[in-house]
């Protein structure tokens, strides 16, 4: 009898120590978002690498996935909706993804402070020079991202961000060689495009007023869009490839229309009255929010809107 259970004991032992060796062979990996397909395509490897986050910060406000391997192998995925996990069903082509290894991107909300480095809004410096620009409404000054940010101690210097605010476009790639003197790569694409706003002339002036910001260590992702870390897309993910090095930009920081920053001036006079109120604040689109991207080998930019 006292043999029947040692031998028991031991079989239970070997049972759970095996389990836990299957467990400690698991790997995972959380990316904030949904809608990827992970058959290791360019657009896979780029929403890995631009959406990972921690699994603290993946049960946090927000939509979440969380990849689990075996042996470097996919097994099965996880959809994470405000800390409820449900299985989610895995296609064909995802069933022989393999692990990589992916560093959790730490996400910073951005909020309002005098005692901030960088700043929205304001005035270009004296010996920067806004790109040439070719049509109707011209570029906007939007503020500075200052490297002496934790957030943003990547950057090789600061950033002067220029955006030509109401010529709508798809995907605006600046080039930063010069940090005083960018240069749009991507003029002919823009050329295609150009559906500027008809309010708008080439002298046409709006200065927001400088708005100084700080950032603050954030787990949660789903409570705000003015954050660095991981983008919140409104649309389907665009993660930009870098145009010089043909490798994934990495996410500098994405802007809300409810970020209030005021214009300080505008000789802009909306043709109704309904309009005007767009000239009078910082706002993409009506109501949407930009996305910034900086790669800090080539010096490339690339701004980006998306709205509903």
């Amino acid at each position: 009898m006292v043999r029947n259970s040692i031998q028991l004991l031991i079989l239970l032992t070997m049972v759970l120590f095996n389990s836990c060796k299957g467990q400690d062979n698991e790997k995972h990996i959380y990316l904030v978002g949904w809608e990827v397909e992970f058959n290791g395509s360019e657009q896979c490897n780029s929403f890995i690498q631009t959406q990972a986050i921690d699994k603290e910060t993946s049960y946090g406000e927000g939509t979440a996935i969380e990849l689990v391997f075996k042996d470097n192998k996919l097994i099965k995925a996880f959809d994470i909706e405000e800390g409820h996990k449900t299985l989610r069903a895995l296609k064909e082509t995802e069933k022989d993804f393999k692990y990589q290894e992916v560093k959790p991107n730490q996400i910073y909300q951005i909020i309002k402070s005098e005692k901030g480095e960088s700043y929205l809004g304001g005035e270009p410096p004296p010996d920067f020079k806004m790109p040439k620009f070719e049509f109707n409404a011209p570029f906007q000054y939007l503020g500075k991202i200052s490297k002496s940010e934790e957030a943003f101690s990547w950057l090789p210097f600061d950033l002067h961000l220029v955006v030509p605010l109401y010529n709508y476009f798809g995907k605006l790639y600046i080039d930063y060689s010069n940090p005083l003197q960018p240069e749009i790569i991507n003029i002919d694409e823009l050329k295609k495009e150009d559906n500027a706003d008809k309010n708008l002339e080439p002298n046409s002036e709006i200065v927001f007023k400088k708005t100084p910001i700080k950032l603050e260590k954030s787990k949660n992702y789903g409570d705000s869009y003015n954050h660095t870390g991981v983008p919140g897309w409104i649309q389907n993910p665009n993660i930009p490839i870098d145009p010089k090095s043909k490798k994934t930009m990495k996410f500098l920081c994405q802007l809300s229309s409810d970020i209030g920053v005021k214009a300080e001036r505008t000789n802009v006079k909306a043709k109704t009255e309904s309009m005007q109120h767009y000239y009078e604040s910082l706002n993409f689109a009506g109501d949407g929010d930009i996305y910034i991207f900086f790669n800090p080998d080539t010096k490339m930019a690339c701004f980006l809107i998306q709205n509903t």
